[in-house]
């Protein structure tokens, strides 16, 4: 293991586990954002190693806030989500092995979709939630978490949009990341994937996890609610150009 290698991705870690406690959201865009730009290491790496990491915290926020979970939404969204994490899962090895630079390029879009998702403010609206937007909604996520372990903004964008409250929202969401993490890391583990040393990697990065966090609630930055997100999107957009620019593709 190269230990500035080591070094830079758990520096990402630090600093994307700040920013979703701070904000809510986009530890793993920022994560894979830092470490794809850099190409410290294969995108299927990086993404195996954020599932890992990113399965204890939710698995211990859903322990204690089962009790907000809208089911009806989670069914819904599993009915999409499952098939099209599959599909991106296939579809990142597929690439990881036949087309590096593309599979970057797709990486770097998506981070900067995912800034501009997360940024926006959907307007809540009334009624039930759409089983067909929910579909939409979980094929969007699946294709993105099984590609690169990033399913978050297509959901939170959904979901805010819903006449729910917020820590029904929240928890929902989270019950959602924690099966995608299941089903992704089972489907890795299968196949073989999960490597001793994205193991180690994993290991190493909880603490930093875990402290990160707890800065984030003890020391939040002096900045309003809307000022942090914009600090993030502008973050997410700056990697998501860097990571398109260095996959070496000039876009006409």
């Amino acid at each position: 293991m190269n230990e500035s290698t080591l070094l830079i991705f758990l520096s990402a870690i630090a600093i994307g586990a700040y920013v979703q406690t701070v904000t809510g959201f986009a530890m793993g865009l920022i994560i894979m954002g830092i470490t794809a730009s850099l190409q410290l290491m294969p995108i299927s790496f990086i993404a195996a190693v954020i599932s890992l990491t990113g399965l204890t915290n939710v698995t211990l926020a859903v322990y204690k806030n089962h009790a907000h979970i809208n089911w009806k939404i989670v069914r819904t969204i599993m009915v999409g989500f499952v098939p099209a994490a599959l599909a991106g899962l296939f579809l990142l090895y597929y690439l990881d092995k036949t087309s590096t630079q593309l599979l970057q390029f797709i990486l770097g879009l998506v981070i900067i979709l995912g800034g501009v998702l997360l940024i926006l403010k959907p307007k809540p609206i009334k009624g039930e939630p759409s089983s067909y937007f929910s579909l939409i909604a979980g094929v969007a996520s699946g294709l993105m978490g099984g590609l690169f372990s990033t399913s978050a903004p297509p959901l939170i964008f959904y979901l805010y949009k819903q006449s729910l409250s917020i820590k029904v929202i929240r928890n929902t969401l989270l019950m959602i990341f924690m099966i995608g993490s299941l089903i992704r890391i089972t489907t890795i583990g299968v196949q073989g994937y999960i490597t001793q040393e994205i193991l180690l990697f994993a290991v190493y990065s909880l603490p930093v996890v875990f402290l990160f966090t707890w800065l984030g609630k003890k020391y939040p930055p002096a900045l309003s609610d809307i000022n942090m997100r914009r600090a993030a999107f502008g973050l997410l957009i700056v990697l998501g150009i860097s990571t398109t620019f260095t996959a070496q593709y000039l876009v006409l």
